[in-house]
């Protein structure tokens, strides 16, 4: 089981939902669980009775709301660690109480998540202060221009967190139009590829390859995001 960590103050729901997506489509079972301050999965995947934790399934993709701990939804699940059936577990966090209790540093790859706004930086950086050990992280920025000065600034800001950066990065193209998209596809619940951007689906397959390196390309990626486009995803 491969545990993946997006980690930052940043929306990350649709990215993950769209890596999610990705990973069916080579018959993966994946879990994603929100333990996020705003929840938003809770708002965004349909589900027939919300309570305050629960596990539902959309686009054949388990989405678990409400947990702070991995052990609490093998319980609701009914089942150990070792007897999960997930292939892999993809966490939004974005603070530093759910980084340590869902031990997010035994995951295989962590990913700082951010734009580049003040906000989503500064409040994406509190998240490692106070944390015990220092964390290897990935990059995953968001930009308008993207370019190496946004990497720079970041380093800056970061100077006193416990962040160590691994030398893998990802640029999305910060394009307005993709936002709206996004907005759109959540008032009628689809997942919707098929009108993102061209840039943002090429960084989406860039990401998924650089998480899953050993099991999807780049190329494979790219193929599987127009196989869902065609499906009407």
């Amino acid at each position: 089981m491969k545990r993946v960590g997006f980690i930052g103050a940043y929306d990350k729901a649709n990215l993950i939902m769209c890596i999610a997506k990705i990973l069916t489509m080579k018959n993966k079972r994946v879990l994603i669980i929100d333990t996020t301050a705003e929840q938003k999965f809770r708002y965004i995947v349909p589900t027939l009775e919300p309570t305050m934790t629960y596990i539902t399934t959309w686009e054949e993709i388990d989405v678990a709301v409400g947990f702070n701990k991995l052990e609490h939804i093998y319980d609701y699940i009914g089942i150990s660690e070792e007897t999960a059936e997930y292939d892999v577990i993809l966490m939004n966090i974005d603070n530093s109480n759910t980084l340590e209790s869902m031990e997010a540093e035994k995951n295989d790859i962590n990913c700082f998540v951010t734009a580049m706004d003040l906000y989503s930086i500064r409040k994406g950086i509190e998240i490692f202060h106070n944390i015990r050990r220092p964390m290897r992280l990935a990059k995953i920025i968001f930009s308008r221009q993207m370019n190496e000065a946004d990497n720079e600034y970041i380093d800056y800001l970061a100077a006193e967190a416990k962040m160590q950066w691994d030398e893998r990065q990802i640029f999305f193209p910060l394009i307005l139009d993709d936002k709206y998209v996004e907005m759109d596809n959540q008032l009628i619940y689809r997942l919707g590829l098929k009108s993102m951007s061209s840039l943002y689906k090429d960084s989406l397959a860039q990401l998924t390859s650089m998480l899953f390196e050993n099991e999807i390309k780049e190329q494979e990626a790219k193929k599987i995001i127009k196989a869902l486009e065609r499906s009407g995803i």
